[in-house]
């Protein structure tokens, strides 16, 4: 059932319906994303299907945002309309029974007929995981990018602070998305080191397609040295992919809470 894509709600299909808000998390690594797909297993398909085994409904699921295939999270928000009278603590409860265990709801309330989850997020906060230990730890191996290279992380931290503010991203968009504007505002950048492990935090009003991997990638050739930090502060108003550094693999990305 991976191929039903969701239809937009209208108005007289949500009279006498609840709208359901919920949160889950998940370990992306056997999933193609978030948004249904023909021929690959989604976050969004999967969880509709569960749905509609409790409900007995088809339902249109709003998500706060895509995420890419393999990416992680661990609070993304959803949305849809019910006729049905279960009680959310049911909800959560059927739904953790159909899941595989590696997708867990970990909440579902209630909310405002007009409430939506991508419209309505202020912000959302992404964080990139980067193991720079000579050997990879099995436990770490699903959610860190390993980087065994000597870099400069306090060059990397310099760098990091000028993503601050608003700026044009389009050096680190995909090079095939299409969007109507690549200016976004990052409120948050920050760049810890905590034993071999490398955390890089990003809060922003909204992110372009693999604009968090294309600035970690980035800033690691900060770190090797391969891009300097004028070159770096350059790329905004060149605005070419071509010149920034590497798109870091999926696997290290993880939503860690989205803002209303």
């Amino acid at each position: 059932m991976q191929n039903r894509k969701p239809g937009h709600q209208t108005r007289q299909s949500i009279e006498n319906k609840r709208n359901i808000r919920l949160t889950l998390a998940f370990d992306g690594t056997a999933y193609h994303g978030w948004q249904i797909q023909n021929d690959s297993t989604t976050l969004q398909g999967l969880l509709a299907e569960a749905i509609a085994r409790i409900t007995g409904e088809q339902v249109s699921l709003t998500g706060s945002g895509r995420t890419d295939a393999g990416t992680h999270a661990r609070s993304l928000v959803a949305n849809f309309y019910t006729g049905s009278r279960i009680t959310p603590e049911q909800l959560v409860r059927a739904l953790n029974s159909l899941l595989p265990r590696d997708v867990r709801i970990l909440s579902a309330r209630q909310v405002s007929v007009h409430f939506h989850a991508r419209r309505n997020a202020i912000s959302k906060v992404y964080r990139y995981q980067i193991y720079l230990g000579p050997i990879m730890p099995p436990h770490l191996m699903r959610e860190h990018f390993h980087y065994p290279l000597p870099v400069d992380i306090q060059k990397m931290a310099q760098a990091a602070r000028l993503f601050l503010g608003e700026h044009d991203f389009a050096s680190y968009a995909k090079t095939s998305a299409k969007t109507s504007s690549t200016i976004r505002r990052i409120f948050r950048c920050e760049l810890k080191k905590q034993g071999h492990r490398l955390l890089l935090t990003v809060e922003g009003s909204g992110f372009l397609h693999h604009m968090v991997r294309n600035m970690a990638g980035t800033l690691l050739e900060v770190g090797r040295g391969s891009i300097n930090l004028t070159d770096f502060q350059e790329l905004f108003s060149k605005r070419d992919r071509r010149l920034a550094g590497f798109t870091a693999p999926a696997l290290g990305l993880i939503l860690l809470k989205v803002k209303y």
